[in-house]
């Protein structure tokens, strides 16, 4: 369940929070500031997850950035999502799903070319690795201000959607 903002705030309390898809659209297209740009980005998302879950049925998604906040400056250009991979499940994969997930994350450039037009900005992280997921937790965790400066002394909240 995705919990309400601390008073003031626009950013989710601090922790991982699991929710369904429709929970978030709810919370972070329906009624967020932006709502024709966030279905933009919720639409793109949505085929991305629909793909990826295909080729990693037990996939668990961490989404965050401005996306899943009610900043009241500006819409978020895209959702940024790490995948939360087991390693047996990689391990498993055909060339072909191979070559298929490799198409669905970031790639770090010059250029950096993110999937589905731009929309999803996504990573992937192999289950038990604690560095990395450790990582993807303070990296989630910070909070940007209006001008991309990190907000001192505060932490937030992201969500966790499984496949």
């Amino acid at each position: 369940m995705i919990p309400d903002f601390a008073d003031g705030t626009w950013y989710l309390p601090h922790g991982i929070h699991t929710a369904q898809l429709d929970e978030v659209e709810g919370r972070f297209v329906t009624t967020a500031p932006f709502p024709s740009e966030r279905r933009d980005v919720f639409d793109a998302f949505l085929l991305w997850h629909r793909i990826v879950s295909g080729i990693l049925p037990t996939a668990r998604f961490w989404l965050d950035g401005g996306f899943v906040t009610h900043k009241p400056w500006a819409a978020p250009s895209d959702v940024d999502v790490t995948v939360m991979a087991r390693p047996d499940e990689l391990n498993n994969l055909s060339v072909a799903e191979q070559t298929e997930l490799e198409r669905q994350f970031t790639v770090i450039g010059p250029p950096r070319v993110q999937p589905m037009s731009g929309k999803v900005d996504a990573f992937l992280c192999v289950r038990g690795d604690v560095d990395r997921t450790l990582y993807w937790r303070e990296h989630w965790a910070t909070v940007l201000d209006e001008n991309r400066a990190k907000v001192a002394d505060a932490s937030k909240g992201f969500v966790e959607v499984r496949a």
